[in-house]
């Protein structure tokens, strides 16, 4: 008799664990506390454009995405796109996506413009990073590319997004985002190219999902799990209205602590370990615009007037031009769930967004703003400090037949797609 699993999160994690559980024989039972699917990179409805709630791009380097898109026999709507990076330094924007770029960065010394170059590909190369897991990413960069080049470039990216927490941010963190980064040219001095999916992410999220329930999964959304019963070998997940039974395996692909929520009554010990993680939310402003704000996919935002830390104008590689000639921007706002953007009315955080994007693009006019939203995320980031390797929750937890998914266990990797996918399809080669 095939045994039932219940997989608990409809993000990519629970998909991809789904999907793999099913094509090995196992009979699958997903639940969504929402009323749709994909997690963080789920989409909606942008006046008739299906867009991201939050951005997302592929890398050269994204082998499991790349991978299962191809098994899903969509491998050809992952296109890839030149892309360029730049920086906002004290109201002067600087290109920052060739070694030409980087040797004309004026606000940083000659012999650091070097070293940051070297650092780049030194990064890409190396593959150890278990001992930069000891090391702060500060003292790290300040080492490899000096003190103003860690100042101008590094410190407003890890500050504003981190908080109190940016200088015990781990380097191995750090590490890899360059490295992921870097995976994106073929050569030193090769264009960077980012990939996108016709569709958006969407398009992924819809296939697994047809893929699912051709296999002869069950999706159920709207259905939040408020606790789990063991009852000898099987388990009895608690939802608002109703009960499910008889599961021999759980896989709680939630954030850290909605799972530490779920199994607070059944091991209190695990519940507390993983509440120990500490999670910052997002908040997202996305635009639609008439006009592009940049030539740039990424741009890094130096400025003491801007609380944020990048603006991502995604039409700079999605360029949408079958679908739509609107271009769209997003700026990311991270901070704990207490922070006051969280609570505060929508109409005044699309004005504090607006006035951000105004400062970067002074000559933008009214009429060039289609439409803003706002989304928010309580768990989108963990503050992976020095040592974040030991304090990483095994995908097998001390609850028999019961595991864990979070974006915490591809450290030092940062919720990549790719990684998750992988960490899904490694749990069901491994213990299913």
């Amino acid at each position: 008799m095939s045994k039932k699993i219940a997989v608990v999160g409809g993000g990519i994690s629970g998909l991809s664990s789904a999907y793999f559980s099913l094509k090995k024989g196992f009979k699958v039972n997903l639940f969504e506390s929402t009323d749709r699917l994909g997690g963080l990179a789920a989409s909606f409805d942008f006046n008739g454009l299906t867009i991201e709630k939050y951005y997302h791009f592929i890398c050269g380097g994204d082998h499991k995405l790349i991978e299962l898109a191809n098994n899903l026999g969509m491998g050809d709507k992952i296109k890839f796109h030149p892309s360029k990076t730049s920086i906002y330094y004290n109201g002067r924007y600087y290109p920052f996506a060739t070694h030409l770029d980087l040797l004309r960065f004026s606000p940083i010394p000659w012999g650091s413009r070097l070293k940051f170059g070297f650092h780049i590909l030194y990064s890409k190369y190396r593959k150890e990073w278990e001992k930069l897991d000891s090391i702060s990413a500060k003292d790290w960069l300040c080492q490899h590319i000096g003190e103003e080049a860690y100042r101008v470039v590094w410190h407003p990216l890890l500050k504003i997004k981190f908080g109190k927490y940016y200088d015990r941010i781990s380097a191995a963190w750090v590490w890899h985002r360059i490295h992921r980064v870097a995976t994106s040219r073929k050569s030193p001095l090769s264009k960077e190219k980012m990939g996108y999916f016709e569709g958006g992410s969407q398009t992924l999220i819809n296939k697994l999902k047809s893929k699912i329930e051709e296999l002869g999964g069950a999706i159920h959304l709207n259905s939040k799990i408020q606790g789990i019963v063991k009852e000898n070998e099987t388990f009895k997940l608690i939802l608002d209205s109703k009960e499910e039974s008889d599961f021999n395996r759980i896989v709680l692909a939630v954030p850290l602590p909605v799972a530490a929520q779920i199994i607070k009554n059944l091991n209190p010990e695990l519940s507390h370990r993983l509440s120990s993680i500490v999670f910052f939310g997002v908040v997202c402003g996305i635009f639609r615009l008439r006009e592009n704000i940049t030539d740039a996919f990424w741009l890094n935002i130096n400025d003491s007037r801007i609380a944020a830390n990048g603006l991502i104008e995604y039409t700079n590689i999605n360029p949408l031009k079958e679908i739509s000639p609107d271009k769209i921007v997003y700026i990311p706002y991270y901070a704990p769930i207490e922070d006051s953007w969280f609570s505060m009315e929508e109409e005044f955080l699309k004005q504090e967004f607006l006035k951000m994007l105004k400062i970067i693009k002074p000559d933008l006019t009214e009429n060039a703003v289609k439409d803003i939203r706002i989304h928010k995320s309580r768990h989108a980031q963990a503050i992976c400090t020095v040592g974040f390797k030991d304090r990483v929750p095994p995908v097998d937890t001390p609850i028999k037949n019961l595991y864990i998914l979070d974006s915490t266990q591809v450290y030092p990797s940062d919720r990549a797609l790719s990684a998750l996918i992988g960490l899904a399809e490694k749990m069901v080669e491994d213990y299913f």
